[in-house]
């Protein structure tokens, strides 16, 4: 007897979700050392904490670290009382962003040995949520319950995976997003919109373009409704804004559009190594711009149709984002680019399977070639590894 639909879907999340498990435990032992927070990727050159109990940080040396580091502190200490902000970089903007690190300080009720694994399997549980919705959201778009492999190739998950960072949440949002609005579940829709609020800043454009489309359907009770939604992010920031000063805050937008991403694809980064890598890598950087040019494609074709749905309106939104994003940073390599832009590729993505349409997805999956080559190091690891057995 076949399996229920959703059954199938979750066996296809539990699949997914064990093939992650699977690569980041062989990444850990071969080039780790066995030890894992690497995965954070902890840079010496920033001043780490007072010494954790229980816990032998992996360090980069030489390095600056990346944006997990932050996150691995605030679930220490999500609540100021032991000083771990001094050793972030934006404290008021990190901690805003306190979904997966909070809820790693819950799951291990505080105890600071159980916090680390709590972590990540927080980024397991949102992989394997995630790869559920997008397995429900293709049967109900008619290509069936295997999309939910496809999860682990957006390009926020992949970032995740390897660094554990918090976007994995907001992408297994957008297509919760995606999916409640499409079967219409309100209670559910309001949970999934606060969390992608609280999971950064950009998940605000979620409950902004529900609201939006409430608003022009002349819905008013359910548009109040989810404007509530906001409420659990508006308390957080306020406590967080007194515990941070303001004058760390950046500010991301610039007045002059696609200055960012014509900038990044005029001006290749500088790669150290071989000249053979180096032009692979920014040929792949070029492909991975394509990819986020692709959806913006979309966006436009969308809008020019004017097409209004909770989907589109919240692609409109995010192709705003990526036009005026500005340049540095953000734009510097596809891990930057490829996680912050997510929502905006995923979306689309989700937008063109929905009426049959295909290509905004292969877009959204030219960003992951060049994220490839990035971990290039850690699979030749792994593969030398496995040799050896």
């Amino acid at each position: 007897m076949p399996l229920p639909l959703r059954a199938r879907c979750a066996v296809f999340a539990l699949a997914c979700t064990l093939c992650v498990f699977i690569w980041q435990a062989l990444t850990v032992r071969y080039t780790y050392a066995g030890n894992w927070t690497g995965l954070f990727c902890t840079g010496a050159l920033y001043a780490a904490p007072p010494s954790i109990p229980g816990e032998t940080l992996f360090m980069f040396q030489d390095k600056f670290g990346y944006d997990g580091q932050a996150y691995h502190y605030i679930a220490h200490d999500p609540f100021f009382r032991r000083g771990f902000d001094r050793s972030i970089d934006v404290p008021r903007l990190r901690y805003r962003r306190i979904l997966v690190p909070g809820l790693a300080w819950l799951l291990a009720a505080g105890n600071d040995r159980g916090i680390d694994f709590a972590y990540m399997a927080v980024v397991l549980g949102f992989i394997l949520l995630g790869a559920y919705w997008l397995g429900r959201f293709g049967v109900l778009a008619g290509y069936g319950a295997w999309l939910g492999l496809v999860f682990v190739f957006v390009p926020a998950v992949v970032v995740s995976i390897d660094r554990l960072t918090v976007d994995v949440a907001l992408a297994a949002c957008c297509v919760g997003f995606a999916l409640y609005f499409r079967e219409w579940t309100p209670w559910k829709l309001w949970l999934v919109l606060a969390a992608a609020a609280l999971t950064r800043e950009t998940g605000l454009l979620l409950i902004a373009a529900c609201i939006l489309w409430l608003l022009m359907q002349r819905r008013f009770r359910p548009a109040l409704l989810f404007i509530t939604a906001v409420l659990p992010t508006a308390c957080w920031y306020i406590f967080v804004n007194l515990h941070t000063a303001p004058k760390e805050m950046q500010f991301f937008l610039t007045p002059i559009p696609l200055s960012g991403l014509l900038g990044r694809a005029l001006h290749p980064a500088l790669i150290v190594g071989s000249p053979a890598v180096g032009l692979l890598a920014n040929t792949l950087d070029l492909l991975a711009l394509a990819g986020v040019a692709g959806a913006l494609v979309w966006a436009f074709l969308k809008a020019f149709r004017r097409v209004l749905t909770p989907v589109t309106l919240a692609i409109y939104l995010f192709a705003l984002l990526a036009i005026f994003l500005t340049p540095g940073d953000l734009w510097s390599d596809s891990y930057s680019f490829g996680r912050t832009l997510t929502p905006l590729l995923l979306l689309s993505a989700l937008d063109g399977l929905a009426e049959g349409n295909r290509w905004p997805a292969f877009a959204m999956l030219l960003v992951d070639p060049r994220m490839a080559l990035q971990m290039g190091g850690q699979i030749l690891n792994v593969f030398r590894g496995l040799m050896r057995l």
